[in-house]
């Protein structure tokens, strides 16, 4: 495991997607997304994902600089159309219009519709927040993303679908949920397998619908499915994945059966002080913070945390430590970036 001083590595991102033909305003922002979904801890949507996308450029699944525009709009609705481009640079976008219809009429709904992998869907909820939104976004896959079971089936038709709100806050940062509807990320199931682990029970039934810890199980062939969350009660997550589908895709005109990768996202955003003065908001906010947080901690736990806590400490770690990397990762990292002709020149990270 090697660390990395995050500007370095966001610079050396850059460089690998502009070798491939990615304007640089767009790799400025997928850059800065991977890094940050590393600094969060999130690294299963972090810089890992670059021989993903560099291979879907390389495969014409992902058109950079293709022009981001709305199909269909509303005073406080629309639907972008992301061109088959990054999903990173779509959402990016997509907040965009949505914060700033809701600036002028208090709410909004924005939809995307052909887009690349979106990346970490929290991203694009902290995004808001951090400009005084409330927000809501969801995220689907079309068929080639099906890894899902449904409760009670054991051949994937659904996404992993995950689910992020975020409510600004007075503090240093906004409270942030993100998650999956199912029991993990496709991507956690992937960093288990490039490090040579086991999976926690519970994550997936192999392709004869039995239980598995091997990530080689999942992923096959044949293929197997990851579980809905909530175990007994995965219905639960069932349901909500279906929610998901339908807010995410459907709404916007989207057949989910469609076989080609990318991710359709569905964002909401709220004015604040639409309903009450936003310094008011805030001291009620922080109330619900402190009443939340005062409860004695259980047995095994050091004290409560709210949504994004853990990864906004884990932020403020990695900016003075560096990102780790696993060094199989780094080094499958490195041969993708020498083949588009681009070589890591800062100094060696330290173990």
């Amino acid at each position: 495991m090697q660390r990395f001083e995050p500007n370095q590595l966001r610079q050396f991102t850059q460089e690998v997607f502009e070798a491939c033909g990615v304007p640089p305003h767009e790799g400025a922002i997928v850059a800065d997304h991977l890094i940050q979904a590393n600094l969060m801890g999130v690294d299963s949507h972090g810089v890992i994902r670059i021989t993903q996308y560099v291979e879907e450029i390389q495969q014409k699944l992902i058109v950079p600089g293709a022009p981001i525009s709305i199909a269909r709009e509303t005073e406080t609705t629309a639907v972008v159309d992301g061109g088959w481009n990054f999903g990173l640079v779509a959402g990016w976008h997509a907040m965009k219009i949505a914060t700033a219809k809701a600036r002028d009429h208090h709410v909004a709904c924005v939809l995307t519709q052909r887009c690349g992998h979106a990346g970490r869907l929290g991203t694009f909820t902290q995004q808001a927040a951090e400009e005084g939104f409330i927000a809501f976004a969801v995220c689907n896959s079309p068929r080639h993303g099906h890894f899902v079971l449904p409760w009670g089936g054991r051949k994937g038709r659904l996404s992993t679908n995950p689910i992020s709100f975020a409510v600004p806050t007075n503090k240093k940062f906004p409270i942030v949920a993100d998650f999956s509807t199912a029991a993990a990320p496709e991507g956690k199931i992937r960093l288990y397998k490039e490090q040579g682990e086991k999976l926690p029970e519970g994550w997936i039934l192999d392709a004869h619908g039995r239980p598995s810890a091997e990530p080689s199980d999942f992923y096959g062939p044949p293929m197997g499915g990851i579980l809905p969350f909530g175990g007994e009660t995965g219905y639960r997550g069932y349901a909500l994945s279906l929610f998901v589908e339908i807010l995410g895709a459907t709404l916007a005109g989207k057949d989910i059966t469609i076989d080609r990768p990318g991710n359709d996202l569905a964002f909401i955003a709220i004015d604040v002080s639409a309903f009450l003065p936003k310094e008011e908001f805030y001291r009620l906010v922080d109330r619900v913070r402190e009443y939340v947080k005062s409860s004695p901690p259980a047995d095994g736990f050091k004290e409560v945390l709210l949504p994004g806590e853990p990864e906004f400490r884990t932020l403020e770690i990695r900016q003075r430590e560096g990102i780790p990397i696993d060094d199989a990762i780094w080094e499958k990292i490195l041969n993708c970036a020498r083949s588009v002709g681009v070589k890591w020149r800062a100094e060696v990270p330290s173990k």
